[in-house]
């Protein structure tokens, strides 16, 4: 199976639940695809005017297939992310994002046709991003961050992506490392 190949069955599982682009240009950079996901869940009693809580829920996540994924690859994403993804994706340019928003994800996922070196996984080790809104009353966003490596056939993330990589492994059926 090559990385087109895992790509196309990944984002098979995307668009029933996520609106799918193939392929999303974000700020000058091209990815192969993108998925957004929005929910809003609310409580009321009776009528509902009568409401006790609303949350609002988003994940965004952008897809790249290469032959080979560097280090500077997952550096741009993280570049992008603090720029734009951050500021116009969660707070919409605002302050602060919406009222009742829970949480937002932003997520990459790489896939490289090579194996991955030292230095990529170092650096994806260390890439992580969670910020709180008003000290996590407007919610909070975080990235995560998925790297298959489809010649040694495993799957490696940044901490925040530890139950994403579990998925993942069972839609690919790839070993990963537990470290």
């Amino acid at each position: 199976m090559n990385g087109q190949m895992v790509l196309d069955k990944i984002m098979d599982t995307y668009r029933p639940n996520f609106d799918v682009e193939e392929p999303y240009e974000f700020h000058g950079e091209v990815y192969d695809a993108y998925a957004g996901f929005s929910m809003t869940s609310a409580k009321y009693v009776l009528v509902k005017r009568a409401e006790l809580w609303r949350a609002h829920c988003f994940e965004h996540a952008f897809f790249q297939c290469r032959e080979e994924i560097h280090a500077g690859d997952l550096l741009r994403f993280q570049e992008q992310l603090l720029e734009h993804m951050e500021p116009e994706l969660v707070r919409g340019g605002e302050a602060e994002p919406v009222k009742d928003h829970m949480y937002t994800y932003l997520t990459g996922v790489f896939v490289s046709e090579k194996a991955v070196s030292p230095e990529t996984l170092q650096t994806l080790k260390k890439l992580k991003f969670r910020k709180n809104y008003r000290f996590a009353v407007r919610g909070f966003s975080e990235e995560r961050l998925v790297l298959l490596d489809m010649e040694n056939r495993r799957i490696y993330g940044n901490p925040a992506a530890k139950d994403l990589i579990k998925g993942y492994k069972k839609m690919v059926t790839f070993q990963y490392p537990h470290s």
